[in-house]
């Protein structure tokens, strides 16, 4: 769910971008439907889950949420650390857009892409605009209200609706974590795309 993220370590084109978002909404391998692009940025999205879900200083954050909503780590981390990155902007793309002005190219660039995808994913997009969910993440009454519209999917979810609380109370321990790992992962993410110039990612 770290939309942010995911968009900032794509390479830099629409099929990309897309195909970075896309790795939350398509299930299996891609393989043919899709074409090369949209498929790499697909396995790349899945790549830096991997890597993300092993990696020591995203584990310390979600041992730092309460037990009875670790088992949402996935979810709450990763729009947490979405909150950072967009605090620490200038850090993390010193020579690159304003983090307003990426944002805008985003959209642009997705909207162009989006007919590549398949049609609930162009939904998805439709409504990040509108909404402002990335430009959102900023603030913590952004962050409580994309937890609020999650916890409203489905009843399984309901334990997302109040847990703002958890970033509140553990709000200096979850930004050092993620300014531990994020220079990581961008030297990962730099990886990736250097391999996908002569093959595709595997699964």
């Amino acid at each position: 769910m770290n939309f942010l993220a995911h968009l900032h370590l794509a390479e830099p084109t629409p099929v990309s971008r897309l195909g970075n978002l896309l790795g939350d909404f398509v299930k299996g391998r891609p393989d043919d439907r899709f074409a090369p692009e949209l498929w790499r940025g697909i396995m790349h999205h899945r790549h830096l889950d991997a890597f993300t879900d092993g990696h020591a200083d995203w584990q310390r954050s979600r041992d730092r949420l309460d037990p009875a909503r670790r088992r949402f780590a996935g979810i709450l981390v990763d729009v947490f650390y979405d909150h950072f990155l967009s605090r620490h902007w200038d850090r993390f793309s010193p020579e690159g857009p304003s983090r307003d002005s990426f944002i805008a190219r985003c959209h642009l660039d997705l909207a162009e892409a989006a007919p590549l995808g398949p049609p609930d994913a162009r939904m998805v997009l439709e409504v990040m605009k509108r909404q402002a969910w990335l430009e959102s993440y900023q603030e913590l009454a952004g962050i409580d209200q994309a937890l609020h519209r999650m916890a409203q999917r489905s009843p399984r979810f309901s334990a997302l609706g109040g847990a703002l609380e958890e970033l509140e109370t553990h709000y200096e321990g979850f930004e050092s974590d993620f300014l531990a790992f994020y220079p990581e992962a961008l030297r990962f993410s730099n990886r990736l795309h250097k391999d996908s110039g002569t093959r595709h990612p595997a699964v």
